[in-house]
């Protein structure tokens, strides 16, 4: 059994919340938001962010972008430098504040129409990899990809079957 993409109107939910988010609270204006297909279920990148949830369906948001765009976003957010953020720790709680509020967002949706979500505490990884459970190589797997100028990062969208 393939994996199945999210209804439109929840990717719609997932670009519009990358869009405010980046826009709001990250001082950003993104270049573009475009869904894309999830067909991977190995990510490796510099920073990923990881939010676990389950409810009415079980699963995982994978959020992965690199150390410099990580750094940018999080010294927007902090009204900070890149450079005065030395210590990953800052980039990191940052970076799971982002991936927090992306996993919000799209549980409000979520949650509106009928279904029940409970999030996990995002959890952020530097340099390294990470395989998403086998049973969601057969559930819904969907995601979008925010462009700023050079930088990107990924927001996945994987429920278990």
């Amino acid at each position: 059994m393939a994996a199945q993409t999210l209804a439109p109107h929840l990717v719609e939910t997932l670009r519009g919340s990358a869009r405010e988010i980046l826009e709001t609270m990250v001082s950003l204006t993104p270049t573009s938001v475009d869904a894309r297909e999830e067909t991977a279920a190995t990510f490796h990148d510099e920073v990923i962010g990881l939010l676990g949830f389950t409810g009415t369906r079980s699963g995982t948001f994978v959020v992965r972008t690199s150390l410099r765009f990580a750094k940018q976003m999080a010294a927007n957010m902090l009204m900070a430098q890149p450079e005065e953020l030395e210590d990953f720790e800052e980039v990191s709680d940052a970076f799971g504040e982002l991936v927090n509020m992306l996993g919000g967002n799209f549980k409000n949706d979520w949650v509106a129409g009928g279904n029940q979500m409970d999030l996990s505490i995002p959890t952020v990884i530097r340099e390294g990899q990470v395989t998403v459970s086998s049973a969601c190589a057969r559930g819904i797997r969907s995601g979008v990809r925010v462009v700023v100028g050079e930088d990107r990062f990924d927001v996945g969208l994987h429920f278990e079957a």
